[in-house]
């Protein structure tokens, strides 16, 4: 089992991303809380701290993750990028640099193709450009069967780090 309070001590940068994601201590990711249902159902596939930082996942969609037309609903999708986005700052972060992974200032996602119950997609995020202050990152989910993109996403957060002490 791999400590997210600890993800700074893995060298693999797959097992530091997949640390982040695993928080059995934490009350907030816990069953019947509303990320509880696509967290078990995400996985870090490759991860790359070189700039710029990349991180890839996969991701199976299920009943729970879908509208009532049976596709992954936007709001899931949106989430999924909010968090996938954010885990390449977990390779480049530090004390003092991006620590807390900051908060969304804007996300925006651009719907192609339905994900239909059951398919299963590939997220590959990548961290464009980040600063003292501001981020930007993207996103890009493909349907794994086809390799067809199906939704797009540019995510951009403030850091919210404490100033370093002088």
């Amino acid at each position: 089992m791999v400590d997210k309070n600890h993800a700074d001590l893995y060298d693999d940068p797959v097992e530091r991303a997949q640390a982040w994601l695993t928080k059995d201590d934490d009350e907030r990711w816990k069953a019947g809380q509303w990320m509880s249902t696509l967290l078990p159902h995400l996985k870090v596939t490759s991860a790359d701290p070189s700039s710029p930082a990349r991180v890839t996942f996969s991701f199976t969609c299920l009943d729970d993750h879908c509208n009532r037309l049976g596709n992954l609903h936007g709001g899931a999708a949106a989430t999924l990028f909010d968090l996938c986005t954010t885990i390449p700052l977990v390779l480049i972060s530090r004390p003092g640099f991006w620590q807390f992974l900051g908060v969304t200032r804007n996300l925006n996602v651009t719907y192609f193709r339905p994900v239909p119950m059951g398919d299963e997609v590939v997220i590959e995020t990548e961290a464009m450009q980040v600063g003292k202050r501001l981020a930007t990152l993207k996103g890009v989910m493909r349907r794994k069967r086809d390799g067809e993109i199906v939704s797009i996403c540019e995510h951009l957060k403030a850091n919210i780090d404490p100033e370093p002490k002088v």
